[in-house]
């Protein structure tokens, strides 16, 4: 089993891991739907589909700034540190 399939068992769609990728590549961003989705190669919808899961868990956070929607890691969840050395290493 590749890293990316266990991940996708465990995450449940690529997106998710592509999301989670793509915000651990740069920690510190805070990134807006639209870059979000097109750092994915993902469109709009899909990314707000399964990041919704993810804010719900508490591993992302959400803010709103008028209609725009932001997304960046919560770095004190329980699963940051282990999350970090996981794409890290992919």
């Amino acid at each position: 089993m590749t890293e990316n399939t266990f991940l996708e068992n465990v995450l449940g769609s690529k997106t998710k891991i592509k999301i989670l990728s793509t915000l651990f590549r740069d920690e510190s961003r805070i990134l807006y739907e639209k870059e979000l989705a097109d750092l994915c190669g993902a469109a709009v919808s899909e990314v707000n589909r399964q990041i919704k899961s993810l804010v719900e868990f508490g591993l992302i956070i959400y803010t709103r700034k008028g209609k725009k929607k932001f997304y960046q890691l919560n770095r004190t969840h329980f699963l940051y540190v282990p999350l970090k050395e996981v794409f890290r290493a992919t």
